[in-house]
């Protein structure tokens, strides 16, 4: 328990060292010791750092993961406004991973409203992976929001893309049917 304990910290701590390889050997460390608390700590590098093979370590780790516990953590992320540049590889890690989003439906349509093109598209395609049901009211909900930004939307390409959600949406399962 101790050596665990330990490992913990240590990646912790080469997560906000100064020597790159330090941190990339946290981020390897990380995929067989790590928990939330290094998770956090790791998307918090990425928000700090600006060395391409970091930003580049932790953009596969996202993309690997297999934890549900990471999910809120993610979340969390995704709503961040001091993570807005790294947007669309957090909403990517869901259909990347394979982890389950489903119950965060909300976060996936506002941030394809309030994201760049490539947020829109990594949610829109997040959306139609989902293998849940939902209340009818909150797709009606989503769909009219989603509607709405599209027809707000100045880049055609992005309105597109809104217009294909709102129909990925109403396709969704309903609870109970």
């Amino acid at each position: 328990m101790k050596e665990t304990a330990d490992e913990i910290k240590n990646i912790l701590k080469d997560l906000t060292s100064k020597n790159n390889e330090r941190v990339l050997e946290a981020i390897e460390k990380n995929r067989k010791h790590g928990n939330a608390e290094t998770f956090a700590s790791m998307l918090n590098t990425l928000k700090e750092t600006d060395e391409p093979e970091i930003e580049t370590a932790i953009i596969a780790f996202l993309y690997d993961l297999k934890d549900e516990n990471s999910i809120p953590i993610l979340i969390e992320a995704i709503e961040n406004p001091e993570m807005s540049f790294y947007q669309s590889f957090l909403v990517a890690a869901f259909w990347q991973s394979a982890i389950d989003g489903s119950d965060y439906i909300k976060v996936f349509v506002d941030a394809a409203i309030k994201g760049d093109y490539m947020t829109t598209l990594e949610a829109l395609t997040v959306v139609e992976n989902f293998d849940a049901t939902f209340s009818a009211s909150d797709l009606l909900e989503y769909e009219t929001d989603l509607n709405h930004a599209a027809d707000e939307e100045a880049d055609e390409n992005k309105k597109v893309l809104l217009i294909s959600m709102a129909d990925a949406i109403r396709n969704l399962p309903i609870e109970g049917e």
